[in-house]
């Protein structure tokens, strides 16, 4: 999220992977179809860090993260 850039601050795994659910994959589908945006492998980038990594590694939409701040 836009707010998370250079804060330390992140969106919790529950809302990166509603938004995951509810915006983005709708959008692979409509801009492909959607087997294949289920296909599409998403990772999320909003301030992981060692601590809290495993809160997002545990949602089902979340593919994969990468861990860091800006």
């Amino acid at each position: 999220p836009v707010w998370a850039i250079g804060t330390g601050r992140a969106a919790s795994g529950e809302v990166a992977n509603r938004v995951l659910a509810e915006i983005i994959r709708p959008a692979l589908a409509g801009l492909f179809d959607t087997p294949t945006a289920q296909q599409i492998r998403i990772l999320y980038g909003g301030s992981v860090t060692a601590a809290n990594a495993q809160e997002f590694f545990g949602q089902p939409e979340i593919d994969g993260a990468l861990v860091g701040g800006a």
